[in-house]
């Protein structure tokens, strides 16, 4: 054979490969529609109830109040601040669990301050969890109120000058309500 036939054959087999591949030789199809109805999507946030914040200092007898707002209070080692507050938690969804998590990582201020205070969370007086740790949450009615509480301690073993006459703006830390799989 020559190049040309070679090439003519070539060509034919590409173009029918080409064809065949645009349609389908089965003649008869079916389609039936699915029955299923709407589903809808359910929800998960909350919001802090107002007048229910509050900051004491715990670590002295009687505690001491410092109410909503605990600037201007001089904290030295081994004291321990607690902020509690009740929150609205709106939730909807036969799978759904969640956890709160405290986060202080972005509390701005003095370095030696912020790493000096030990912070923990718990939620309805259970068991305190340290910085950033899931506090389970347990979904029973919706809405639903909780407790929840942030004690920050500041170390007892600070030394020397270290921390002294430092401000930690306590304004940045976050309190997170997040969806937990089971």
């Amino acid at each position: 054979m020559n190049k040309a036939t070679k090439g003519a054959i070539a060509a034919g087999a590409a173009a029918v490969l080409l064809l065949g591949g645009l349609g389908s030789y089965a003649l008869w199809s079916d389609e039936e529609t699915v029955s299923g109805g709407d589903i809808n999507s359910g929800e998960l946030n909350f919001d802090p109830v107002a007048g229910t914040a509050n900051w004491t200092e715990t670590s002295v007898t009687p505690n001491a109040n410092l109410g909503p707002d605990p600037s201007g209070f001089l904290i030295v080692p081994g004291d321990v601040l607690e902020y509690s507050t009740d929150y609205v938690v709106n939730w909807a969804g036969p799978n759904l669990r969640a956890s709160i998590t405290a986060d202080f990582t972005n509390v701005a201020g003095d370095a030696a301050l912020a790493n000096a205070l030990n912070t923990q969370v718990s939620v309805n007086g259970g068991t305190l969890l340290p910085n950033a740790s899931a506090v389970p949450l347990p979904l029973t009615t919706s809405p639903q109120t909780i407790s929840v509480e942030v004690t920050i301690t500041f170390d007892q073993a600070t030394a020397d000058l270290i921390a002294q006459n430092e401000t930690v703006n306590l304004n940045d830390f976050t309190l997170t309500l997040d969806q937990v799989r089971p």
